[in-house]
């Protein structure tokens, strides 16, 4: 005999749920369904992505086969698809992609009406497996895979107290942050209102790039390397005479010196919990050192004849001499660590700078300058919790569409954040768990009656999808 609860069905509905609901909000029908006509709506199909990104960190052929569940299908209000399907899809979502983020960036303004625009701009990397794609180029890695190609991504947030992210931009894996400034920088051009501040690290610290924020009427912040004008002003650096900030967490100081040069507001400050962290990498060098050297020492002294190494590098052999000097051995171990440490001392050790267009005070243009570390969270949250990584496609504008889904699904994340204020210190991953968790129970009780029954509700799933979410 055939049980009544053959059929019953019970699944992770949690990410379908919020991917519909942010959809809705966010008005994902006037964004998307404009790029395909014929057809079943291309919104539904995104709405379904963004699900099974924020689910698994599965290939699209995964996706294909967990969205054509006849459970699952009915949810996005989808009829079966072939898999070829969703990557025509994403090539459509990459060869718009400009129009997209327009469209996003004006419905976002419509539903929140962020007043303050004031930015964090920031570039990473990630890895191709593959050689396919245009946009592979080997480059500086920030993805652990130095030698692989990669592509670039850039990123652009609203930041504190919003932290939502609003642009997102792809580039060929050799391209430098400063050079993929002005791509990302030109994209948030009209989410921005007027006299917005743009917060950089010294990727983008270049002419150009502030030359264009300037151009557009709008202010920049960024970090500066120490330049030879900024050791005068270190020389002539007095404590007595800057203004005196001591941090809450350490209880140490921070001076800081506020000077007008070059047509930008400098900030120049000495940390002394930075001071004293650059004083102990000083000393692990030296200790460092020190064991190479006698290393070397007893390498040398084990032969009567000087050492010698060879090493073949391709059509030819080079051979290295090595010796040991003798203004080191008549050095005591104490003198020559004396040595050693103060041939590292720059003189610089403590100090950093940050220039503006807009005058700040120094307690103000140090922590909206430190704040900007919620994007670089960001980053690390597309990487490890939505998993944009590693990239499962090989086509140019599929890799742009793959990527504008992960970034669709964090800007999900980064709403309910912002929205609700009890989740704004919770890890993103803690809140992806708890959505993942919430589980929908299909009970089968006639032909075509149905119970719908949500299950494994936390605080942080019932704050985000109330309590009746999904029952019918």
């Amino acid at each position: 005999m055939v049980s009544k609860h053959e059929n019953n069905k019970s699944f992770s509905i949690g990410c379908i749920e919020i991917s519909k609901k942010y959809g809705k909000k966010l008005g994902f029908a006037t964004i998307f369904n404009r790029f395909k006509v014929k057809g079943q709506q291309l919104s539904k199909y995104v709405t379904g992505l963004i699900s099974h990104k924020m689910h698994f960190n599965q290939s699209i052929n995964h996706a294909a086969d967990w969205i054509n569940q006849p459970h699952i299908l009915q949810e996005f209000l989808l009829s079966e698809f072939n898999v070829k399907a969703l990557y025509r899809v994403l090539g459509t979502l990459g060869r718009h992609d400009k129009a997209i983020m327009t469209l996003f960036q004006k419905n976002l303004d419509l539903k929140y009406h962020f007043e303050n625009t004031d930015s964090n701009l920031d570039w990473s990397s990630l890895t191709l497996f593959g050689n396919k794609a245009g946009l592979a180029k080997r480059g500086h890695s920030r993805d652990g895979h130095p030698g692989k190609k990669q592509i670039t991504f850039g990123l652009a947030e609203y930041r504190e107290p919003v932290n939502v992210p609003y642009a997102l931009t792809v580039a060929a894996g050799n391209v430098l942050d400063k050079q993929h400034f002005a791509k990302t920088f030109k994209r948030t051009l009209k989410a921005l209102n007027t006299g917005s501040l743009i917060i950089l690290d010294r990727g983008a610290n270049t002419k150009g790039c502030k030359e264009s924020v300037r151009a557009h009427k709008h202010h920049y912040l960024c970090a500066s390397s120490l330049s030879q004008k900024v050791d005068l002003k270190i020389r002539d650096f007095d404590k007595d005479k800057v203004i005196v900030k001591e941090d809450e967490k350490t209880g140490k100081k921070i001076y800081c010196l506020q000077y007008y040069q070059d047509k930008e507001y400098k900030y120049l400050y000495f940390s002394e919990e930075n001071y004293d962290n650059s004083m102990e990498r000083h000393k692990r060098r030296v200790k460092k050192k020190l064991g190479e050297y006698k290393e070397l020492e007893r390498k040398i002294k084990s032969t009567r004849k000087h050492k010698k190494k060879s090493y073949q590098l391709q059509d030819f052999i080079a051979t290295e001499t090595l010796s040991l000097q003798k203004r080191l051995t008549n050095l005591t171990p104490k003198e020559l660590k004396k040595r050693l440490f103060e041939e590292m001392i720059t003189r610089r050790e403590g100090f950093f700078l940050l220039n503006s267009t807009k005058n700040l005070t120094p307690d103000e243009a140090l922590q909206q300058y430190k704040s900007r570390d919620s994007i670089e969270k960001l980053i690390d949250s597309l990487k490890n919790v939505i998993k944009i990584k590693p990239v499962r496609v090989w086509d140019d504008d599929e890799i742009k569409g793959i990527l504008l889904i992960g970034f669709l699904a964090q800007v999900i994340i980064s709403l309910v954040k912002y929205e609700h204020e009890e989740l704004k210190t919770l890890h993103p991953k803690t809140i992806i768990e708890s959505i993942r968790n919430l589980t929908l129970t299909i009970e089968h009780i006639q032909k075509f009656v149905q119970n719908r029954i949500i299950s494994n509700f936390d605080w942080i799933n019932r704050l985000i999808l109330g309590p009746d979410a999904a029952i019918t």
